[in-house]
Parts: structure tokens; sequence; C-alpha cells
């Protein structure tokens, strides 16, 4: 039967048991903290993503609807760029487009580009908008 002097010694936690635990929970939780980051900056690139391809479609739209006469370089649209509040902030997005009559054996085929690009974070400047992030929808029609 232990006595009481040993008893005294077996209850509790030692500091370092504490600190090595507290320093485990730590780590675990930097790590979660991380992936909840990527998780949030995916996200958000996400809704750029989107609001750009939304864009890009209205654009192809009017442009199939009133296909100019084709172009031989890319072509910045009459408008103004587009403007959109995503999350509190303003982003401001470039279309561009390139218009390519093609001849095939039986019908004569335009076809349109539409690429619209974004700056979102840092990153190598793209053509033809000199964005950071672009989209390009492409679609092609019989005349």
């Amino acid at each position: 039967m232990p006595n009481d002097k040993q008893r005294l010694c077996q209850q509790g936690f030692s500091l370092v048991e504490v600190m090595i635990a507290l320093l485990i929970f730590m780590v675990i939780a930097l790590g979660l903290a991380q992936g909840e980051l990527a998780a949030l900056r995916a996200h958000n690139s996400n809704l750029f993503r989107d609001e750009a391809l939304r864009v890009a479609e209205d654009q192809l739209n009017d442009l199939k609807s009133n296909t100019p006469a084709p172009t031989t370089n890319w072509t910045t649209p009459s408008t103004a760029d587009v403007t959109a509040n995503i999350r509190g902030g303003a982003v401001t997005f470039t279309r561009n487009y390139l218009i390519t009559s093609t001849s095939a054996n039986i019908a004569k085929l335009t076809r349109i580009d539409v690429v619209v690009g974004w700056n979102q974070g840092n990153g190598p400047v793209l053509l033809p908008t000199g964005c950071n992030h672009q989209v390009l929808l492409t679609t092609i029609q019989q005349q």
C-alpha cells in the first residue's frame, strides 16, 4: 500500500507535461487556421471567376446577336470596363474580343472569342487583357 508521500507525487500534471500539451494544441490550431485561410482564398477566387464568366457571357451574347466585322487582333469593347462589388470591394473586369471568319467546305463560319480579365493578388500579366487572371469563352456560329 502506497504511503502519503508517494500518493502526493503521483497526483496532477507536471509543468512540463502541460507545456507539451499546449504546444501540441497550438500546432494543431495553426494548421486548422491555415486550412481555413486557404479555403477563404479559394472561395474569393471562385467569386471573381464566376462574375468574370457572367461578364463574358453577356459580351458573347451581345456579339452573337450583332456580329461585327471580323477583327485581326484583340479588340476592347466600346463600352467601359465592368465594375462589380464583390464582398464589399470594387473589382474591375476588362473585356476583349476577337472575331475570326473561317471558310468551311459547307458553310461560312464565324468564331467569336471573348476574354475577361481582372487583377487579384500578385501574378504574371496575361495577354490580351493585361490582368493577372482571365477567363475565355468561345463560340462558332454559321452566317
